[in-house]
């Protein structure tokens, strides 16, 4: 009987839980979705402990009735504002200049566990490392080494930082659920790993999640991770601009971002749209190119804030196509206005043909809102199935995932 794994994806505004076989067709036994206020999850961070464990529990409580079971392995999906992107240099002795050794996986570990070694600030933790190219001798940029003769092995690994007290809320609450959480997934690493082809991440890719408070984003060129970073900024900085420029509530400038999102509607389309978020004999006089230019306006921000980073870290000329997704993908011409910003091809995501495979048994409605999470799965099976160390590190310690009681009788 294959093993199951669990993946909890902490989001903007809900949590998006999945259970799943240990296999090499990745099998969605269950799923749900559980939105969340602000005042449970903000801009990607716990801030009500008790209230994500009751999402968390009522999310698997029909299959934990239905179904014993007692994954092998859970993971958490996150993202956070606070987190830090650095580089980080780990070597391994292989053999001498007269004797070089053949590479083994016991060098190749030993290379990534000394590039955890860095000095970071205090209380700090790494989240995540992801080791992007081995050295070995004078030959460079080499993906597996395995098996080559050396004498010094040398790998450059990335490593996500975070604050510690932000990665053990996610492990607490998970664990008010009785659950014990493994590892950690950055959630725009995930998706550059899993939501992009092989040629996008060859050639240079940007990859862009515009969620509800925050906007994450990351870097890929010639198959390799050069960045990633999160922004606490998203959707609901255009709802709000809305708000502020109307004088309408925060709920009637979600309608209204949702209703001139779109390319088309009629005059019709419009009036009757205008009349339904409107208070009796109180008609709002609002004129929709002015919506779409503050839409407009509000999107270029993030996607001029984006290209000042990716100058300051000498990316730009290492993109050559942008990829959008997340809830405020939905803006039919968000892609225009990215191509105008970055000045290259743009795109927003579509789930492609093995996602659509993977739940046509699930009634999961696959929508860019769910992208992370879709994306954090892929890459927790990927982890578990693959040879290859695109490894996370263990959460506070080398902690094995079990299942304690869920539901006392």
């Amino acid at each position: 009987m294959a093993e199951t794994f669990m993946v909890v994806d902490f989001c903007s505004s809900k949590v998006v839980t999945f259970i799943a076989e240990v296999s090499n067709e990745l099998a969605v036994k269950h799923w749900d979705l559980e939105p969340v206020d602000s005042d449970t999850i903000r801009q990607g961070q716990v801030y009500n402990l008790e209230n994500v464990a009751n999402k968390v529990r009522k999310s698997i409580e029909e299959f934990a009735k239905k179904s014993k079971f007692e994954p092998a392995h859970v993971f958490i999906g996150f993202s956070d504002p606070e987190i830090e992107f650095i580089t980080s240099i780990g070597m391994a002795a292989c053999g001498t200049p007269e004797n070089p050794s053949e590479i083994t996986e016991k060098h190749i570990e030993q290379a990534i566990k000394n590039s955890h070694t860095i000095k970071i600030e205090e209380g700090r933790s790494i989240a995540q490392a992801i080791p992007v190219r081995f050295n070995v001798d004078s030959k460079t940029d080499i993906k597996n080494p395995k098996g080559m003769l050396g004498v010094r092995l040398e790998v450059q690994s990335a490593l996500i930082t975070a604050k510690k007290s932000s990665l053990l809320n996610y492990k607490k609450a998970l664990e008010k659920a009785g659950i014990i959480a493994e590892s950690l997934i950055y959630q725009i690493i995930a998706e550059l790993y899993e939501l992009t082809t092989k040629e996008e991440r060859e050639n240079g890719i940007l990859f862009i999640d515009i969620g509800r408070d925050l906007t994450n984003y990351g870097v890929m060129s010639e198959d390799q991770l050069l960045f990633a970073e999160t922004v606490p900024v998203g959707g609901i900085n255009i709802n709000k601009d809305l708000r502020h420029y109307f004088h309408i509530t925060l709920d009637k400038a979600e309608e209204l971002k949702k209703f001139y999102s779109r390319k088309d509607y009629t005059d019709d389309e419009e009036r009757e749209f205008l009349n339904s978020i409107s208070s009796p004999g109180k008609p709002l006089q609002i004129r929709g190119e002015l919506v779409v230019q503050y839409i407009t306006d509000r999107l270029t921000d993030i996607f001029e804030y984006i290209k000042e980073r990716l100058h300051q870290n000498d990316l730009k000329d290492k993109i050559t196509f942008v990829k959008i997704t997340g809830g405020t993908s939905e803006i039919e011409y968000i892609d225009k206005i990215a191509e105008k910003v970055f000045n290259i091809t743009s795109e927003v995501y579509k789930p492609d043909e093995k996602l659509e495979k993977v739940f046509s048994n699930n009634e999961l409605l696959l929508t860019n809102r769910l992208s992370s999470s879709l994306a954090v799965l892929l890459f927790a099976h990927r982890k578990l199935t693959s040879n290859k160390e695109l490894s996370e590190t263990k959460i506070m310690g080398n902690v094995k995932g079990i299942f304690k009681k869920l539901f006392s009788s």
